[in-house]
């Protein structure tokens, strides 16, 4: 079973426009997370004693090489827009799958949490995994976009290629080559 395919994004955007905008909005998205990691390495880990925290160190600092790795896997994803590139967009259909299972993963394993648990933050944890399970379902949308678009390409190439390869067809006169048994 493969990836489905769709014809247009959102309805009414072509497969080109719709992974442009996705390319931005991820792009920008990256950047956020980015910057907003680099400032918890360099803010948060200390502690209230004035110590550094290792394990909040660690996981900051993962955080951050993951979201640069998906900025660097979103420009990707623009350039292979604008040049019809098909194989950079491999890359960030790749990460971005990763990432929207590892967030389902987080998504269910925080809904068996809250089932098991009652707490005066219970509201608040609810929240984050409804937007983290969103985000999971528009980024799932987001990879079928990419890879329409990515089979298009490749088909616009295909079609491209073979289009001047035809030959023609003479069909053989018999009477010149007799069957001899």
């Amino acid at each position: 079973m493969g990836v489905p395919m769709i014809k247009k994004c959102c309805f009414c955007a072509t497969l080109h426009t719709g992974t442009l905008i996705i390319a931005y909005l991820y792009m920008v998205w990256a950047l956020l997370e980015l910057t907003g990691y680099c400032l918890l390495v360099t803010l948060a880990p200390i502690g209230q004693d004035g110590k550094v925290s290792a394990h909040r160190y660690v996981l900051y600092v993962a955080a951050a090489i993951v979201s640069g790795i998906h900025l660097l896997c979103s420009l990707l994803l623009l350039v292979a827009a604008y040049k019809k590139l098909a194989s950079l967009t491999l890359p960030w259909t790749i990460v971005t799958g990763i990432l929207t299972a590892l967030f389902f993963v987080m998504c269910l394993t925080g809904i068996s949490l809250i089932l098991q648990d009652s707490g005066k933050t219970l509201e608040i944890e609810i929240v984050v995994i409804a937007v983290h399970l969103t985000r999971a379902c528009i980024s799932v949308y987001c990879i079928v976009v990419v890879h329409s678009r990515h089979k298009e390409i490749m088909y616009e190439k295909d079609e491209a290629r073979f289009q001047g390869s035809a030959r023609m067809y003479y069909p053989v006169k018999t009477s010149d080559y007799p069957v001899v048994f």
